[in-house]
């Protein structure tokens, strides 16, 4: 019957330890780095431009579109791997009407995209958008 030695158990773990530790760390690390466009190899798409323009019709202020009042707003805000905005990243970058920044800030947080890939692995992702509301 086989018994253990200390050094047959000591050896594997500090072996995981050395080479499984810093890769975790380094793979976690990569998980929360936020990436701009430019060094993807593809960037986040929307998933449905349908939803999207129906969500920001929805969301157009009535008083503003009763008096012919449209404009535009620019977004920042990071895609996760996963596609999904993260609320507390969106950031109106500017807006040409403060009722429709706050408006369009409602509605990217509803918004589903196609992550953005880095060799092919999703990764979170900054992103830029412009929202234009016409009467």
């Amino acid at each position: 019957m086989f018994k253990p030695t200390l050094r047959a158990v000591v050896v594997p773990v500090v072996a995981t330890l050395l080479f499984a530790g810093p890769l975790a760390s380094t793979a976690a690390a990569q998980d929360d780095k936020v990436y701009p466009m430019s060094e993807l190899t593809n960037p986040p798409k929307l998933s449905s431009t349908t939803l999207a323009a129906r969500l920001i019709q929805e969301s157009y202020p009535a008083d503003l579109k009763s008096r012919g009042v449209g404009g535009m707003v620019e977004l920042q805000f990071v895609v996760d791997s996963k596609g999904k905005v993260e609320p507390a990243s969106v950031q109106v970058v500017d807006a040409t009407q403060t009722a429709l920044g706050e408006a369009a800030k409602k509605v990217v947080s509803k918004l589903e995209f196609n992550p953005g890939k880095l060799n092919g692995s999703a990764v979170k992702t900054k992103v830029v958008l412009p929202i234009i509301y016409k009467p």
